[in-house]
């Protein structure tokens, strides 16, 4: 885990540092870590939207988690980091969580945590994501360190769920849209 949050945080600074560079207008070092975790919600309501719900309890091994269960997953995850970014207790039960069902009841708590987290940025600026708060284990980290580790459990995941689609003959929207793209560029041609 403190690899991977090692080699993202490495990542933002470069994209910061390059984007001072470049003389962009940088108000917060938070900015290229807002603009990824956007882009992350962005995919990860994408691709979960995607899936028909006869397709929920698909597992490509008995061993790991189904579509249903990843979703769920990223569900409290949501919460559970971002409560750690806001210094707070999840707002919501895992058990809750747990419980969620139907397609259309996952997709609601998936965006219901995504807009928890929008609320907690609201309140984040270079000052504060820079306090320490508990973390895992109670260690002490700062706020920001939360969100990255947010971002990268996201994305650990989504890269699990477009394995998913691939293997139901699903391709994902944001390749589909990139293909559709290249498409209309060569017949321009």
């Amino acid at each position: 885990m403190f690899r991977r949050f090692a080699t993202v945080l490495v990542f933002v600074a470069a994209a910061w540092f390059g984007a001072a560079q470049r003389g962009a207008a940088q108000t917060s070092f938070l900015t290229p870590l807002k603009t990824q975790w956007d882009s992350t919600r962005t995919l990860v309501t994408g691709i979960a939207s995607q899936v028909p719900e006869d397709k929920y309890d698909f597992k490509p091994t008995p061993e790991v988690r189904s579509f249903r269960e990843q979703l769920t997953h990223l569900v409290g995850e949501n919460y559970r980091y971002m409560a750690m970014a806001a210094g707070e207790q999840s707002p919501v039960e895992m058990s809750k969580i747990d419980s969620l069902k139907g397609r259309d009841e996952i997709l609601k708590a998936l965006a219901d945590s995504y807009e928890y987290g929008a609320k907690v940025w609201t309140t984040m600026d270079d000052k504060k994501a820079v306090e320490m708060v508990a973390g895992f284990g109670g260690r002490q980290q700062m706020r920001w360190g939360s969100i990255l580790l947010n971002i990268v459990d996201n994305m650990d995941h989504y890269g699990n769920l477009v394995v998913y689609l691939r293997l139901n003959g699903i391709v994902p929207g944001r390749t589909a849209a990139q293909q559709q793209q290249r498409q209309q560029q060569q017949q321009q041609k």
